[in-house]
């Protein structure tokens, strides 16, 4: 069989590091995090995982891969949302968790390797006073070099809106040929939220800032209007993060009383209203939302959706979707800021049935509304960038091996 003959000869030069039991190769074809039922159906199985533990191990895995036209996934700890390390075709799973280093820090970068653990980062950060800039919601679970390849918002992108225009400073890359590149600054924006399509991450430089006493705080209303007006007022400079909850989210996982229908939570040095137990925060942070509440939403047939809104997008979509929906709607927004816009990354979950009536409401106002897609070309909404990640992909990997079929080049 094909695959075997493939597989002895990944054993040969890998030894132990490459896997092939049953049970693992059934837990690696799985994305745990995935809950689109969309993506979900388009994995396919792995034929094998190899686990890496430095670079000598990547350029043989991508040597042989290259001669042999074998697809390569790269994964760390799976925490993808949006069918990142799903395989479209039957591919060997690299995994990098041990691809890990000592980190090393100057006043406004550090440098890090894919395998790290982002809590790890934010823990060493935080004893010289630092911390990220942007960093994910999953910060206890995920590494570093999926948020790098596969993010894009998270904690701080208020201020500093996505995460890579925070700032990437450097980036070494292996080619599908175990070619090396190291691309900085500009450069880096044609890898970051490429999935890994287009090269291997195995170190970086990315931007980190002072750390402050942020205190999380909440304020009520029951007017979405006046919660949107208070957001126009907040200072960038002062303002960590921003979460809009109507009472039935914020209740579910929050379990705090005093809600009125609509809920800011405002992670600030300012005072500005009453001040609250954040600790569960991190499930309502982005991607984190919709995969918190398919556990314990109660919807026998869940489903969501995520559409960036301006203010004015957000008050006229969502008071017309209330208004037909009421509670059978739970609406979720994070608050950003893109290109010197404020943005709400707004996430709508209900029953699957309800999303025709959203879906005419947003084509009604004008808004497209996107079907869940695989392809990095329908999440990247800056073409120069888009530009970058093809370019690389034709330089780096012209046989499609690394994570195959989800950047097209035609479009």
């Amino acid at each position: 069989m094909f695959e075997s003959n493939i597989l002895s000869k990944f054993e040969r030069e890998l030894g132990n590091k490459m896997i092939v039991d049953i049970d693992q190769i059934i837990n690696y074809s799985i994305a745990p995090y995935v809950v689109s039922p969309i993506l979900s159906k388009m994995n396919r199985d792995i034929i094998g995982i190899i686990k890496v533990s430095n670079e000598d191990d990547i350029k043989t895995i991508l040597q042989l891969a290259y001669k042999y036209n074998v697809p390569l996934i790269m994964r760390g700890r799976g925490t993808s949302t949006i069918g990142q390390v799903i395989p479209l075709k039957p591919s060997i799973v690299v995994d990098i968790n041990n691809l890990t280093s000592d980190f090393e820090m100057d006043n406004e970068y550090v440098r890090v390797r894919p395998g790290d653990k982002v809590f790890e980062i934010l823990r060493y950060l935080k004893r010289h006073g630092k911390t990220l800039k942007v960093y994910p919601s999953s910060l206890y679970l995920s590494t570093i070099g999926g948020y790098i390849a596969g993010g894009d918002v998270g904690i701080g992108s208020f201020q500093f809106g996505y995460h890579f225009h925070a700032g990437i400073k450097y980036l070494k890359v292996y080619g599908s040929n175990a070619n090396i590149l190291e691309v900085r600054e500009k450069e880096t924006l044609g890898f970051a939220q490429a999935a890994g399509t287009n090269g291997v991450i195995t170190e970086a430089e990315i931007g980190i800032m002072d750390r402050d006493d942020w205190k999380d705080q909440l304020i009520t209303s029951k007017d979405l209007l006046q919660i949107l007006e208070i957001i126009k007022t907040l200072p960038r400079e002062k303002t960590r993060r921003i979460i809009i909850e109507d009472s039935d989210a914020l209740s579910l996982v929050g379990r705090l009383t005093g809600l009125n229908e609509w809920n800011l939570i405002i992670s600030s040095t300012l005072k500005l209203g009453s001040e609250i137990d954040g600790r569960f925060l991190d499930e309502l942070a982005f991607a984190a939302v919709y995969v918190t509440f398919s556990k314990i939403s109660g919807f026998k047939n869940y489903f969501y959706e995520v559409r960036l809104l301006s203010l004015e997008e957000f008050y006229e979509v969502i008071s017309e979707i209330k208004k037909y929906l009421g509670r059978k709607v739970l609406i979720h927004g994070d608050v950003m800021t893109l290109r010197g816009k404020i943005i709400i990354y707004t996430v709508f979950m209900s029953e699957k049935r309800n999303f025709k009536i959203i879906e005419d409401i947003m084509k009604k106002k004008g808004i497209p509304f996107e079907i869940h897609s695989i392809y990095i070309n329908d999440r990247v909404d800056e073409p120069e960038r888009l530009e970058l990640m093809k370019k690389y992909k034709r330089l780096l990997d012209p046989k499609d091996i690394l994570n195959p079929g989800k950047l097209r080049l035609d479009t």
